[in-house]
């Protein structure tokens, strides 16, 4: 049985070596997609029965943690991968086996993705301003998505547009060289520069029945929270909780080194022994170890009950990408001046837990949430927050 955590341990270490290059230069690494197809990563999480690796979620929180200390956009996009593909195998495990011309697809080498947000509307990913309009066998759609992760290298492509008629959510699978559909490098950003989240066109592209899933009338009440719609909650918010605190823990690594390895001039002690320095070391851990705790409790509740609420999966979300945020800053507060060179890793950190923060829910989503639940209001009670 392969040990996915060495696997990760493994491509985190060789990317590491590269980090620097990408996201100096912006480019999206394609070597090391081919490397981790190469390595069965990209399968990690199609069930067995397809040639997979069959990892369940918290396989795959611990590895994308670990490899996220070597890459953050590595780990970060292809986690746009990954996420779909778990929740897709947790939901053929329990009998809905439509998915399964998917995992042949990504056992035959396709990389998926896609993009829930238009560029008009930004993060909000409740609704959408990309109008499709039926016609004879389909829809045709128009307009233009945003953050696209893996552009460069997908093969197939997920998207949202809204029914004209009936303003119905759609989600719809597409193949690269559909006509009309086209991949446009807009990514040019102050973090995570390497993940390739490209905008998408639409030119009148043809969606067919065939590739669309009906999603709710906007005039319906509350969402039901099901199991289909926690999966791909919960995948995503619990990955990315994890992708964030592997980072920090990489800055945290490179501060504690910092101040055990170097001496300053007139001192008989490492910087380590000062008090400021013993402070700051504290208060990083009282900030990452409960957020580590809470993604490892939600992942235990979850294996036990079977799936989580909307307010246990925003909570952790919330606390794991923020601490990490103020764990790193409390990292560059160790090193001193050091730490804003561009030649030293920690600067790269820096910038890169700042998107945490932005991935849906965003931190006023998520605190609308987590507040509504506490006061006994109806999640949709007006007003709402919106999502971008």
């Amino acid at each position: 049985m392969t040990d996915w955590t060495e696997v990760a341990t493994t491509l985190a270490a060789e990317f590491a070596e590269t980090a620097a290059e990408t996201d100096r230069s912006g480019r999206f690494p394609v070597e090391n997609v081919e490397r981790m197809k190469e390595a069965g990563y990209l399968t990690l999480t199609v069930p067995e029965e397809f040639g997979g690796g069959g990892a369940d979620l918290e396989t795959v929180v611990r590895c994308q943690n670990i490899l996220a200390g070597g890459c953050a956009s590595t780990a970060l996009a292809i986690n746009m991968h990954l996420f779909g593909l778990g929740a897709a195998a947790e939901g053929w495990r329990n009998g809905e086996k439509e998915t399964g011309p998917l995992f042949e697809m990504v056992s035959d080498g396709t990389v998926v993705g896609g993009s829930l947000t238009d560029a008009a509307t930004g993060l909000n990913v409740r609704t959408s301003s990309t109008p499709a309009r039926p016609v004879e066998g389909g829809y045709v759609v128009s307009g233009r998505k945003s953050f696209c992760s893996l552009a460069p290298v997908l093969g197939f492509f997920w998207g949202t547009a809204a029914d004209t008629e009936t303003g119905r959510l759609l989600l719809f699978g597409l193949t690269r060289n559909t006509p009309g559909l086209e991949f446009i490098d807009t990514w040019d950003t102050m973090s995570m520069r390497g993940t390739g989240s490209w905008d998408v066109k639409f030119d009148e592209v043809f969606v067919p029945d065939a590739a669309v899933q009906q999603g709710a009338d906007p005039a319906e009440a509350a969402l039901v929270w099901d199991a289909a719609r926690e999966r791909g909650f919960a995948w995503f918010a619990l990955n990315v909780a994890s992708i964030y605190l592997g980072v920090a823990r990489a800055a945290v690594r490179y501060a504690y080194h910092h101040v055990t390895s170097r001496t300053v001039t007139g001192a008989s002690l490492p910087m380590s022994r000062q008090p400021a320095q013993i402070f700051n070391a504290a208060e990083i851990e009282l900030l990452l170890r409960p957020a580590e705790a809470l993604v490892s409790d939600g992942l235990r509740r979850r294996a036990e009950t079977g799936m989580l609420s909307p307010l246990e999966l925003n909570t952790i979300k919330h606390t794991a990408v923020n601490a990490a945020d103020a764990a790193v800053d409390r990292c560059v507060r160790m090193t001193g001046g050091h730490g804003i060179f561009r030649k030293l890793p920690l600067e790269r950190y820096y910038r890169d837990v700042r998107a945490g923060q932005f991935h849906p829910p965003n931190n006023d989503v998520a605190l609308e949430t987590i507040g509504k639940s506490a006061l006994g209001i109806d999640p949709t009670a007006e007003p709402r927050w919106p999502m971008d």
